[in-house]
């Protein structure tokens, strides 16, 4: 892209090839582990920023996942929606904000043990 994280440049390029014809982004999910990447994905206006705490390099998980949520690299204060350990997590969560958007992706996150909102 032609700016970094936490530019939205990365998200928006891929937003438009989604489908061959691109999504808005506001219809995109984002995965990040980073502030920066949390950034970006809020600047570029994603409809679902789901953190990511469950990378062997990521030593104090909850730690993590508050930094994740707290959004200090987004130009708006955003963070991520909702912070994952567990791969296997995502799939419902990104079937939720499907059918219902990020307030029922939020509700479904509530939900579960693993899952931080």
């Amino acid at each position: 892209p032609p700016r970094f994280k936490p530019a939205p440049d990365v998200y928006l390029r891929a937003a438009s090839y989604v489908g061959g014809g691109g999504l808005p982004p506001a219809r995109c999910v984002a995965v990040e582990d980073s502030a920066s990447g949390v950034g970006s994905a809020a600047n570029a206006k994603l409809g679902l920023i789901v953190g990511y705490v469950g990378a062997s390099h990521i030593a104090d998980k909850e730690g993590h996942a508050k930094m994740l949520l707290a959004g200090k690299r987004s130009d708006d204060g955003r963070g991520a929606d909702v912070v994952i350990e567990d791969m296997a997590d995502l799939p419902p969560l990104v079937a939720a904000f499907a059918a219902g958007g990020v307030e029922q992706a939020k509700g479904c996150a509530t939900a579960g043990p693993r899952w931080l909102a």
